[in-house]
């Protein structure tokens, strides 16, 4: 369906980047921008209290919708996202990171599902690449949703950066996919609407979340409103020495996470869940004024039961895994 008129405007796209000294990507994560298919949006870079080097870098970037926002010292990815979130102009927002690249398609792919479903969040596939710009795969061994039957040809260009424009779409709603249960690509995957991610705001301990942060904004933002995920390969995954979860990329197999890391997630799923149990209590006046009673029963239900037999299975294989003496 075309919709022509001269009163109707495209919505804007604001497209958040916590930046924290990553100067040796950004000039790339920029230029994908610069190439986008759609074109109405802004950019929001937080430098996050980088070092004199790379805060450099990034003022140096001019451009008359890019916006640069510097925090005097790091406060950690959460709090820089809420501060451009607080800048934003746009009704559907992207928290990219600075050293992915997005592909011409990834604004209107994103948008184009959100504008035929009511869903909180969209999370797009991805492919990889390496420090050098090298491509590694276009299909991301961890995507969580992948074509069942797939046909590969080359187009008449042999471009293999082509992207397919049929793609499959799957609906995950809080009663199948569990509060704090993963399902997604990382941060630069999701466009959200705006009105999903309101809720940050009652979050109590921002702080906390230095990295990681969108595990607390995918989770929140997926109780409020559900979310898709996309076959269509939208962003570029860059993997180097500084990638918070330090894993090791194969190809044809797994990625393998280190122990460092395994304890991690741990130690996030325990605080996510008791944090938001404490939002709902402490600001339950908010949430029923805002959601209704019915609503806020039902988030909050959904908080406490959230555990599933996916989960358990995790957690088993998490236990097993700290048993084994090598």
């Amino acid at each position: 369906m075309t919709i022509k008129n001269s009163i109707l405007k495209k919505p804007k796209v604001s497209i958040i980047i916590t930046y924290y000294n990553l100067g040796n990507y950004i000039s790339d994560c920029i230029l994908s921008i610069l190439k986008q298919e759609y074109t109405n949006w802004e950019v929001l870079i937080v430098n996050d209290g980088s070092d004199k080097e790379n805060s450099k870098i990034v003022n140096r970037i001019t451009h008359e919708k890019i916006k640069i926002i510097n925090l005097k010292e790091n406060q950690g990815q959460l709090i820089a996202f809420m501060k451009g979130l607080s800048h934003a102009k746009g009704e559907f927002i992207c928290m990219v990171d600075a050293d992915d690249i997005l592909l011409p398609n990834y604004l209107n792919t994103l948008l184009y599902i959100h504008l035929r479903n009511n869903v909180a969040f969209v999370s797009s596939s991805c492919g990889e690449i390496n420090q050098k710009n090298e491509v590694v795969s276009l299909n991301y061994v961890n995507n969580p949703i992948k074509e069942t039957e797939t046909e590969f040809s080359l187009s008449e260009t042999q471009n293999v950066f082509q992207t397919n424009q049929n793609f499959i779409i799957k609906h995950l709603n809080i009663k199948k996919n569990p509060f704090g249960l993963w399902e997604w690509n990382p941060s630069t995957s999701a466009m959200f609407r705006k009105t999903s991610l309101e809720i940050l705001k009652y979050y109590p301990d921002k702080n906390f979340w230095k990295t990681g942060a969108d595990k607390v904004i995918f989770s929140l933002a997926h109780l409020i409103g559900g979310s898709i995920n996309t076959s269509a390969v939208c962003y570029l995954y860059r993997h180097h020495d500084s990638n918070n979860s330090k894993t090791t990329l194969t190809t044809g197999n797994k990625k393998y996470l280190n122990e460092e890391y395994i304890n991690t997630l741990i130690n996030w799923n325990k605080k996510l869940r008791l944090d938001t149990l404490y939002m709902f209590i402490s600001h339950k006046k908010d949430f029923i004024k805002k959601y209704n009673k019915l609503n806020y029963a039902k988030m909050f239900y959904h908080v406490i039961f959230c555990l599933n037999l996916k989960i358990c299975a995790k957690v088993i294989k998490t236990f097993a895994h700290k048993l084994i003496k090598i």
